[in-house]
């Protein structure tokens, strides 16, 4: 494992979070999607990595999210700066594709809650299937946050069946339908087929709803 990199405390509860971003507007989309979920902690966020220095130092935080990857030499002395604080810190960039290891992690463009739960579980402590954080892995415990309507919503549009099917089905009004999916929107980072599917066959939901 890369220095920066490390396992939760054995007895820690949450992951905490803090998120860097230049637009209000951003910060406040982050810090409402990871909030709402179980097993994250939103620390003070920061409109860049050098005001970030002070507030990590103070926080403490396990993850720091970072909107863009450095863009020269303050971004590199800030992150420096911080890694100096906490040895152990997980500095994660949105959007972007590795072409080197350049120590600076980065979520692929258009990833969601799903993809980042699997990204933050491999780096703080391997593959989500192995990873011997899973009892206290944000994912799992998503799950458990489903409504049984909401887990039923999900099978559904994994299985292929429109917001119609689903609401004929199950015996709720169309609008209802909606609701319950703009609900998973919140809690997963989207409702379209292709992120229900992933996250049903990810979280076993399958099985669990039958």
């Amino acid at each position: 494992m890369r220095t920066g990199y490390r396992p939760l405390p054995q007895h820690a509860d949450e992951t905490s979070i803090m998120v860097v971003a230049k637009h209000s507007l951003v910060r406040a989309g982050l810090r409402a999607l990871l909030g709402a979920t179980p097993g994250f902690r939103l620390v003070p966020d920061s409109r860049d990595l050098a005001g970030a220095v002070d507030l990590a130092r103070r926080h403490l935080p396990d993850v720091v999210l970072a909107e863009e990857r450095p863009l020269g030499d303050t971004d590199r002395r800030a992150i420096e700066n911080i890694r100096a604080q906490l040895p152990a810190v997980c500095i994660l960039f949105l959007g972007g594709t590795h072409t080197r290891d350049d120590g600076f992690p980065c979520l692929p463009n258009g990833a969601g809650l799903a993809e980042f739960c699997t990204t933050l579980g491999t780096l703080l402590g391997g593959r989500c299937v192995a990873c011997t954080l899973r009892s206290r892995c944000p994912k799992p415990q998503l799950v458990a946050a489903l409504t049984p309507r909401e887990r039923q919503v999900a099978v559904s549009v994994a299985a292929g069946r429109s917001s119609k099917q689903i609401a004929s089905a199950l015996g709720i009004g169309l609008r209802t339908v909606n609701t319950y999916r703009e609900s998973l929107a919140r809690k997963i980072g989207g409702s379209s087929a292709a992120i229900l599917t992933r996250y049903v066959i990810e979280s076993g939901l399958d099985v669990v709803t039958g």
